[in-house]
């Protein structure tokens, strides 16, 4: 696992929250090139041309974290009731919510889970966040800035938050997520292998210097996209992308000035310096470069290779240049990037009434609320004896009612639907739960995740509530095995957003900051939002539960424990245990 470059400069006390909130650590997509894979998967990109993509390294094992506090009194209750008194705003990076006015011992540090050991990490809110706070103060000697009990339980110590909300540290930090969208923040590509995220806007002399592939074209710019070449369309996202992730056009003549135009290529005489990797590697394919070579010095923070997503703040323009400041409060240059457009509005269905008619549920089995989806090239089919007749295609991820009868004609399977018409099974998908957890309480939340069907439904107790389409782990080959695990688990923590990045030895460095609603089950084993594909319904990820953003939001918002008011990040306790994830083929 490898942790954010940004998040290792984080006050030592911040960083107490990463070992308990694991999820930081680690990532579920990285870029990688197409391939093909066992079935079912996208099509491959002979049938439909895709972009750049992103997939996700295998995660690594984590340790769960237990957290037994009844600090945390209210978190798990979500309230319409907004809050109108006091609050403290968070000034850094990281500030941590503990269950007691203390930090963790030591040993609670080194994998004890917080079991008897003392305060624990309940959460933790992010820089400029503005949660609900009683203003008192209770100074400790491990805090003399006063430690300050939050309206949902736990506290923050006044080192790193405010009751003074116009304090520069937070009201100058980046905006707040917008938890009402699909993607709580705006998101970047970048295009150049090199491109710099600076610590503060360089002069034009710095940038010339520092930014060597400008010599061959204009440093001034308006806009990101002046005296450029018009870029590609927008990909819809109704089309599969293969085993691609990223889909955005940023190949031919789009983008920022060409690399090919630059005079790096040439060959250097001994006495001259060394070629930098950004512009020895153009063109040869993923540099040969790892995260921690990537990190700088002096005015700039770190460098990026071409397919890191970047999280965004704010566009502005200074020095004649455009530039975005990132929520992690870097500067990245505005032509270097590509500003994500959404590839899909999908998103799955509530099932407030159940299919009809009912269908039959085996003993032991989570009744079938009987949902398909079109997938790649479906069709509506008419049944001729014993031919399946081939009718008008049907749009990508259209959902339909099923009647829950299936026949076989030409060896195929094909599923009817209330409509009248008939799904083939290679080209479409449907809800297949397991079994009911045994020791399920009545009513309570639980989430199936079906690998062979590539569907998702939310139960409570033994009524489904919600279903959709998901892209879980794949195989590649026996050495390249990223098939997401299955069992019976809980959430442990979950995460607005969370930055995930690491370096694979077959693929160089990846990063995507602040992928959306994370919802950590086993070790580095998520659900999450992806904004980068749109192939819901195939198997595509190197481990995690892929849901569309508006799908990703839902369960976050759906499952336990709730985020506080305020919070960016929260722990499941053992009073308000996680929602249980059981996944299976």
């Amino acid at each position: 696992m490898m942790l954010s470059s940004l998040v290792r400069r984080a006050s030592s006390h911040a960083l107490v929250v990463m070992s308990a909130l694991g999820g930081l650590l680690a990532a579920c997509s990285y870029p990688e090139k197409p391939k093909e894979n066992p079935a079912p998967v996208a099509p491959s990109a002979a049938q439909a041309a895709a972009p750049p993509s992103a997939t996700a390294p295998q995660p690594a094992a984590s340790a769960q974290t237990e957290v037994t506090s009844a600090a945390l009194s209210d978190a798990g209750a979500s309230s319409d009731a907004k809050w109108d008194g006091p609050r403290i705003g968070a000034m850094a990076l990281v500030t941590v919510v503990m269950s007691d006015m203390e930090w963790p011992k030591d040993d609670a540090r080194k994998g004890d889970k917080g079991k008897g050991k003392g305060a624990v990490r309940l959460g933790y809110l992010r820089h400029g966040a503005r949660a609900p706070v009683k203003p008192e103060k209770h100074v400790r000697a491990n805090c003399p800035e006063g430690w300050y009990e939050l309206v949902a339980g736990g506290y923050v110590c006044g080192r790193y938050a405010t009751l003074d909300l116009n304090n520069p540290k937070v009201k100058l930090a980046p905006h707040d997520p917008d938890l009402e969208a699909p993607l709580p923040y705006q998101y970047g590509y970048n295009t150049t292998n090199g491109a710099p995220l600076y610590r503060q806007v360089p002069s034009r002399e710095e940038r010339l210097k520092l930014e060597p592939y400008l010599t061959g074209g204009s440093v001034s710019a308006s806009s990101g996209s002046s005296k450029r070449k018009k870029r590609g369309a927008q990909p819809s996202g109704d089309e599969p992308s293969g085993t691609n992730e990223v889909q955005v056009q940023v190949e031919g003549d789009a983008g920022p000035p060409a690399m090919g135009a630059l005079a790096f290529a040439s060959t250097k005489s001994p006495e001259e310096p060394e070629v930098p990797w950004y512009m020895r590697d153009a063109g040869a394919g993923k540099p040969t470069v790892t995260l921690d070579e990537l990190r700088g010095d002096g005015p700039i923070a770190r460098r990026m290779v071409k397919g890191f997503y970047l999280a965004l703040d704010r566009q502005f323009v200074s020095g004649g240049n455009a530039w975005w400041k990132t929520t992690s409060g870097l500067i990245a240059p505005a032509d270097r990037l590509y500003v994500q457009k959404p590839l899909t509005d999908f998103k799955g269905v509530w099932l407030s009434t159940p299919a009809s008619p009912p269908a039959p549920t085996e003993a032991g089995m989570a009744p079938n609320p009987l949902i398909g989806w079109a997938l790649y090239n479906a069709k509506k089919y008419t049944i001729s004896g014993t031919k399946a007749v081939p009718g008008e295609k049907i749009p990508r991820h259209t959902m339909v009612k099923l009647t829950g009868k299936s026949g076989t004609y030409g060896g195929v399977r094909y599923d009817e639907t209330e409509e009248g018409f008939w799904l083939r099974a290679n080209e479409s998908t449907r809800t297949k739960p397991g079994p009911l957890p045994k020791d399920l309480a009545p009513g309570e939340k639980w989430v199936d995740v079906n690998l062979s069907t590539q569907t998702l439904i939310a139960y409570e107790g033994d009524k489904p509530a919600f279903a959709t389409l998901t892209s879980t782990g794949r195989r590649e080959s026996k050495e390249k095995d990223y098939t997401t695990p299955q069992g019976s688990f809980r959430i442990r923590e979950k995460h607005v957003a969370a930055t995930m990045d690491g370096d694979v030895a077959s693929d160089g460095p990846y990063s995507i900051e602040d992928v959306p609603w994370i919802m950590y089950f086993n070790g580095s084993y998520a659900l999450h939002g992806a904004f980068w594909h749109a192939a819901f319904g195939y198997v595509k990820s190197h481990g995690c539960v892929n849901l569309s953003p508006a799908d990703a939001r839902t369960m976050f918002n759906w499952t336990e424990p709730h985020v506080p008011e305020g919070w960016h990040g929260v722990n499941a306790t053992a009073e308000k245990p996680g929602t249980r994830v059981v996944v299976h083929d």
